[in-house]
């Protein structure tokens, strides 16, 4: 159904005072949105819960693999604003936490070859800012 090369997810994840950790991601395909998604993250998952923010933004990575998997996408480009999430991927940084090493197995498992761009943070970009305000919760 999607041609592979044309994919394309910006994901973000959020935290708030109340405690509330949140993920977005939109996905398009030839610069046209095809899907969103965004929320808590599960609350009964304490990992994700302790790493804030970075909880949320790893979950909305594992929701853009689970989008790719159902739709048979076999690789794609994931735009992202912390510098973690391609570190980890790629070997560079080491998974020291649970979280982190749930995160690079789940994504070594899933084989979906993923081009990891570094985007600013709150620059006004489209994509990463549906992304966010996703995370966000609006």
């Amino acid at each position: 159904m999607y041609r592979n090369q044309a994919i394309e997810i910006d994901v973000d994840g959020s935290w708030q005072e109340n405690g509330y950790v949140g993920y977005g991601l939109v996905v398009r395909q030839d610069g046209k949105e095809v899907y969103r998604e965004g929320g808590r993250v599960p609350s009964n998952d304490p990992d994700l819960q302790a790493h804030r923010q970075i909880g949320g933004e790893i979950y909305a990575v594992v929701q853009a693999v689970r989008w790719c998997l159902r739709h048979k996408v076999k690789a794609c480009t994931i735009y992202h604003d912390y510098e973690g999430l391609a570190r980890w991927a790629r070997g560079e940084w080491k998974a020291k936490t649970t979280l982190t090493k749930r995160y690079v197995d789940f994504l070594r498992r899933a084989g979906v070859e993923i081009e990891w761009v570094k985007v600013p943070a709150h620059a006004g970009l489209v994509w990463n800012e549906i992304a966010n305000k996703l995370a966000m919760g609006s």
